[in-house]
């Protein structure tokens, strides 16, 4: 029998009633109606497809060995969507800090491409510090499982060294902490910390 993964929870279907991949989507939607849910993700088997389209992976037959995960986002939950936009926003920081990475290896900076980031780390910080006051400020077992606190003060001093080693024209000093220090700090928010807030939130409505 094919996985099927809605939201992170596996769900049973017979695949031999459904016609096709793009067949399950009227089933689940008996559950997360259009009006209050957005269909945010749909990968098989580790790749993402764009439901909208008629790409030859949704009109196949579902096969037993198929890994399915689908996500649905609550248009009715502010805090869901402000943690989808903060995912997306880490994504493109990663992106942006390959591309500064690369053009220092020649010793040359794009000021304009730096301030961008810091620009976006700091409301990086702002949104998760609002979210994560909102939805668990009050659950001292999970502020205290999770390394939230940590994570933010390293992202503080991060860009306290990042603005520091560009102002002293040290580029390899500038590199290290944008690839290693500032990339790792941003993923550990995506892996660590992102996915709690996010259930956190879908309980909140």
């Amino acid at each position: 029998m094919a996985l099927i993964q809605v939201n992170s929870q596996r769900t049973e279907f017979n695949e031999k009633n459904l016609l096709n991949l793009k067949s399950l989507i009227p089933q689940l939607q008996k559950k997360f109606p259009r009006e209050k849910y957005l269909l945010s993700e749909f990968i098989i088997n580790g790749v993402p497809v764009d439901y909208h389209t008629e790409d030859p992976k949704l009109i196949r037959p579902i096969e037993q060995d198929d890994i399915i995960s689908i996500s649905f986002q609550d248009i009715s939950n502010p805090y869901i969507e402000m943690i989808s936009d903060l995912g997306g926003l880490v994504d493109k920081l990663v992106t942006q800090i390959k591309y500064i990475c690369d053009s220092l290896q020649d010793d040359v900076i794009n000021q304009n491409s730096l301030a961008k980031i810091i620009d976006a780390v700091d409301l990086f910080i702002q949104s998760s510090n609002y979210l994560s006051v909102k939805l668990i400020s009050d659950n001292d077992d999970i502020a205290d499982y999770i390394p939230l606190k940590e994570l933010q003060i390293h992202l503080l001093s991060i860009i306290k060294a990042i603005r520091s080693a560009y102002s002293k024209e040290d580029y390899i000093m500038l590199a290290d902490l944008l690839e290693y220090e500032l990339r790792d700090n941003l993923t550990q928010w995506k892996i660590l910390i992102l996915p709690i807030l996010r259930q956190f939130a879908q309980n909140q409505f």
